[in-house]
């Protein structure tokens, strides 16, 4: 586990394997561990020729943390994924999130094109760009936190989160502050705008964030994939989600 300072925070990455980089932006509520070593993927991409690069949030894993919303928000995530280019001194890199990282991605392919060869958002829907926005299915998810005790009573795909939590040792004020903080969407015409070849996977029963066939339409270079029986955390493990990441990726 190595650090660096982003606009002075401290925040953790790890890198494995060499060859081609890709950047990994995580989930909201677990950490670059959890959503991506746990469930194969650095292996997945390592053994295919990737060098994988993963990124602990702010407020996730061994990263600073804060209770204050300003801390967090978009910006402030998509600088730090930025912040890191710089710091490994990047040309050119692929860039995968997952859930809360394709936010992240979307973003950075729009302000930042000339960094990215590919994109690959998985675990993502139609919110990015539709209604309710994108943080307004963050703030809701973001309640589940005020509960002392696991609730129960509560769907499963918004009661997960207190589970991630939990296990994953994240300080529940910091997870609050983190929901509350701004995720605006981007715009219809800005999606439009980016030209980076993005392949969209969903999951066929996402309850969190849907699916996200409108976005990859909206995208100039977009593609869509939907993955049967699969939902918004079963994504992560399913094999056919995997081979259809690498097959993008091995693509001329």
């Amino acid at each position: 586990m190595s650090t660096f300072s982003s606009n002075s925070v401290s925040l953790t990455y790890k890198i494995y394997g060499e060859g081609n980089p890709i950047l990994l932006p995580h989930g909201g509520c677990v950490d670059f561990n959890y959503n991506y070593y746990q469930t194969g993927w650095v292996d997945t991409l390592t053994n295919n020729g990737f060098q994988v690069i993963g990124l602990d949030f702010r407020g996730h894993g061994n990263s600073d943390r804060s209770t204050d919303p300003s801390f967090y928000g978009l910006d402030n995530l998509s600088n730090d994924v930025m912040n890191l280019i710089h710091h490994l001194s990047l040309k050119s890199a692929v860039i995968m999130g997952y859930s809360m990282g394709t936010v992240i991605a979307l973003n950075l392919l729009h302000k930042h094109p000339d960094f990215f060869s590919k994109a690959i958002l998985i675990g993502t829907g139609d919110v990015l760009i539709g209604q309710p926005p994108f943080e307004k299915i963050v703030q809701g998810l973001g309640k589940v936190f005020d509960f002392e005790t696991f609730p129960d009573h509560l769907p499963k795909h918004v009661s997960a989160y207190w589970s991630f939590f939990k296990e994953l040792g994240l300080d529940r004020e910091s997870m609050k502050a983190f929901s509350k903080a701004s995720y605006p969407n981007l715009s219809i015409e800005e999606v439009e705008s980016i030209q980076v070849p993005t392949l969209i996977i969903s999951g066929e029963n996402d309850l969190v964030l849907g699916q996200g066939k409108q976005v990859a339409q909206k995208l100039v270079n977009g593609e869509y994939s939907e993955i049967k029986n699969t939902d918004h955390f079963t994504l992560a493990i399913e094999p056919n989600t995997h081979h259809k990441a690498i097959d993008y990726l091995k693509r001329t």
